[in-house]
């Protein structure tokens, strides 16, 4: 299990009863360098239940220290502030890995160039009418869980179908405004019906 004991924060800790130590440290740099090594072994530890145990052990740990009465003292306000900064972003972290196991679907890790996940064998005007629909209606959601933008969906084309949509803005207008659905649209419905039909024989 991963204790972090080797960072600067701990030997700022450990001048609890120094306090000229204490004043000749940054602790603004103590504080980034400790956020820093946790959101990097955060981002390297798949392993959920390991990184659990060492965020909660780790907090515990900064937690007493808080509760600690050699830490009262006014000379140790500023130190107060920076073990509290630093629980704030290991509670962080802890909904992080809460919301993965809730919903994993939004860490999904995608290559840094990844190629075309599907080729795409229609008109992209009917690309998008296809998929508008879900963004409009807030079902498709970005790997933060913020619903997609317009912006956000033609990118997720763009990059999951290999292709380049130009006057993107002139492509939803003309979606939304159209008076009837396409004979794109028709035609999936059909063929829907008919394969419904057939698992009903």
């Amino acid at each position: 299990m991963r204790r972090f004991d080797k960072t600067e924060l701990w030997e700022a800790l450990k001048c609890c009863n120094n306090s000229p130590a204490i004043a000749t440290l940054k602790l603004d740099d103590v504080l980034d360098e400790f956020l820093a090594e946790i959101h990097s072994y955060c981002r390297e530890k798949k392993d959920i239940a390991e990184r659990t145990r060492s965020l909660n052990y780790l907090r515990s740990k900064l937690a007493a220290y808080l509760e600690d009465r050699a830490y009262t003292s006014k000379k140790f306000t500023v130190l107060r502030i920076i073990i509290k900064r630093a629980i704030s972003s290991i509670d962080s972290e802890l909904m992080i890995i809460k919301m993965d196991l809730e919903h994993p679907e939004r860490f999904i890790e995608f290559p840094a160039d990844p190629t075309p996940l599907a080729r795409w064998n229609g008109k992209i005007i009917e690309l998008i009418e296809y998929y508008l629909p879900l963004q409009i209606s807030g079902k498709m959601l970005m790997p933060s869980g913020k619903p997609m933008t317009y912006a956000d969906l033609i990118r997720y084309l763009e990059s999951s179908y290999g292709i380049t949509i130009a006057g993107e803005r002139d492509r939803k207008s003309e979606v939304i405004n159209r008076s009837r659905p396409t004979v794109f649209i028709e035609k999936m419905l059909e063929v829907l019906k008919e394969i419904v039909k057939k698992s009903h024989q």
